[in-house]
């Protein structure tokens, strides 16, 4: 790409003190030098505010109010945000390294309206942690209704306002606007095996029952002709 491109980072947090600072810290320190970060909490009461107000001086833009739930706050950033680009980061998580939001913007193919790679999934029970990249579409194999994994995702924000999250889902919103964009025609998607970020394999997001009915929900919404096995490839983003 000739220019480099405006990338706001996104966060959603609710009670995050354990582990958000891990999360900021990933962001802030970027070498990539045209990058807004924004969280977006709930009203958090454990120490979480504290934190967002320590990194106010790195550029950490923030906000503290009640909501309706993950979606909710998604939109509500997607809202505040002014990049060109969207990433989607839990309080849970962390990129890979410094440098990697510039080698994603270096990969970027002219056009390119959403960029997925993949993630390091940690499991925080046994300490393991395992690459998690969805094979079938960076390889063009028979697609399964699966999305990549939502914090590998850089997809422009047009996108994210033209379909915003649907808050009637609690777990799988990011993957009803994945699927948007896939059936979209004029979505140009690019693929890599490029790992970006950390991703906490816990929460609400960890029960792939829950996860699979709201996936099966979505697929009869728009008509498509899947149904989530119960091993499923796609994590839903988490709070």
């Amino acid at each position: 790409m000739n220019q480099l491109p405006k990338i706001t980072i996104l966060t959603a947090s609710y009670n995050a003190a354990a582990t958000i600072e891990q999360t900021i810290v990933s962001v802030i320190y970027q070498d990539y030098p045209n990058l807004e970060y924004i969280v977006i909490d709930g009203g958090s009461t454990d120490g979480t505010i504290d934190i967002l107000k320590k990194y106010e001086k790195n550029g950490l833009r923030w906000i503290s109010e009640p909501d309706h739930g993950l979606y909710d706050a998604l939109n509500k950033g997607v809202g505040m945000a002014s990049g060109e680009y969207i990433e989607i980061l839990g309080g849970d998580d962390a990129l890979t390294d410094y440098q990697v939001v510039s080698r994603v913007v270096q990969k970027m193919k002219p056009n390119i309206d959403v960029f997925a790679g993949g993630v390091w999934s940690v499991d925080e029970k046994s300490g393991t942690q395992y690459e998690f990249i969805n094979y079938a579409l960076l390889n063009g194999g028979e697609y399964f209704g699966d999305m990549p994994p939502h914090a590998a995702i850089f997809s422009r924000t047009s996108l994210l306002l033209k379909y915003p999250f649907d808050t009637q889902y609690k777990i799988a919103a990011d993957a009803k606007f994945f699927l948007k964009c896939y059936y979209d025609t004029q979505v140009q998607i690019q693929y890599t095996n490029d790992l970006i970020a950390y991703f906490a394999n816990a929460g609400i997001s960890s029960n792939e029952n829950a996860c699979a009915d709201e996936y099966n929900r979505i697929y009869r919404e728009l008509g498509l002709p899947f149904h989530s096995p119960n091993d499923m490839l796609a994590r839903p983003i988490k709070r």
